[in-house]
C-alpha cells in the first residue's frame, strides 16, 4: 500500500467533515515549504491565521497559529482546491471582513475574541439554515481542524495518541482531562 493510499484511508477513518479534494492527503504528508505559499495576499494571510486561532485557540495546548494550520489552509486551497472552491474561499474572507466593519466598526483581526467568535457563530448558523455545506464558513473550519489534527503540534501536543491493536472498542471509559480527538 502507498502512502497515499494510506493517507486517504485514515481520513475516511477519522471521519472528516467535508469531502477535501484527494490531492489534500497527499500535500498533507510532505514537509510545509512557506515559499511556494503564493495564493493568498498579504492581508488575506493574515486574516486567515486569525480566523484559524479564533477556531483553535492556543489554551494549555498550542493553537492553530503554532501548529501551522494558516501555512498548510494556504498550500491545500492552492494546490488542491477547484477554481470554484478557491473563490468560495475568496468571497469568504472578503465577506468576514465586510461583516466585521459593517456590525463591529473593525476589521475582524481588530475585535475583540468574543465578537469573532459571535461573528463567525453568525455565518455558521446561517450556513446551517441554507443546508450549504460548500459555503466558506464549512470550509474553513474544516481545513482547520484537518490540518490541525495532521500537524505535528495537534498529533502529539494536543492530542493523546494511543496505538490500539486488536478490535475496536466504541465505548471506552476516558479518563479525566485525557485529550480526545472529536470532529
Amino acid at each position: 500500500m502507498d502512502r497515499r493510499e494510506l493517507l486517504k484511508i485514515m481520513a475516511l477513518t477519522l471521519g472528516s467533515s467535508i469531502a477535501l479534494p484527494e490531492s489534500v492527503f497527499a500535500q498533507i504528508a510532505e514537509p510545509l515549504d512557506l515559499a511556494k505559499l503564493k495564493f493568498f495576499s498579504s492581508k488575506q494571510r493574515q486574516l486567515v491565521a486569525v480566523l484559524a486561532e479564533t477556531i483553535i485557540p492556543k489554551t494549555d495546548t498550542p493553537g492553530a497559529i503554532e501548529a501551522g494550520v494558516p501555512g498548510w489552509i494556504e498550500l491545500l486551497v492552492q494546490d488542491c482546491f477547484e477554481p470554484a472552491d478557491q473563490q468560495i474561499i475568496l468571497a469568504g474572507l472578503q465577506e468576514v471582513e465586510v461583516l466585521a466593519n459593517s456590525q463591529f466598526h473593525h476589521p475582524y483581526a481588530e475585535l475583540a475574541v468574543a465578537e469573532q467568535v459571535q461573528l463567525l457563530t453568525e455565518m455558521e448558523k446561517k450556513a446551517l439554515l441554507a443546508a450549504d455545506d460548500k459555503c466558506f464558513i464549512v470550509k474553513i473550519k474544516s481545513l482547520t481542524k484537518f490540518t490541525y489534527v495532521n500537524s505535528e503540534v495537534g498529533g502529539t501536543q494536543a492530542f493523546d495518541f494511543v496505538l490500539i491493536p486488536g478490535r475496536w472498542d466504541a465505548s471506552v471509559d476516558i479518563k479525566p482531562g485525557q485529550k480526545t480527538y472529536t470532529l
